[in-house]
């Protein structure tokens, strides 16, 4: 499930005032929810700013996905977030 590396940038956009927070070498899988919908998959945890709106993930391989965030979970072990993206996920793209 976890078949990537990725660097996974948690940011806020809110009061005109962008702060981001730079996770790298996290272990992730990417699913494909809908056409429009991306989850990723992680283990551990994920630094992030107060008040989480978007994500940036970008594979090992430079393939980079980002949106607003629209759901997640986590927990120490791992979790996930859901955020809008319409790019193919790198099995779709059979890579």
């Amino acid at each position: 499930m976890y078949n990537y590396t990725a660097t996974v940038t948690i940011s806020n956009d809110m009061d005109d005032d962008v702060e981001a927070v730079e996770n790298t070498a996290i272990r992730i899988g990417l699913e494909a929810v809908t056409e429009d919908l991306k989850k990723v998959h992680f283990i551990g945890t994920l630094a992030a700013p107060d008040g989480p709106t978007h994500i940036c993930v970008t594979l090992d391989n430079g393939l980079s996905y980002y949106g607003p965030i629209v759901n997640g979970h986590a927990e120490l072990e791992g979790g996930w977030l859901a955020f809008e993206n319409d790019m193919p996920t790198p099995e779709e793209l059979g890579l």
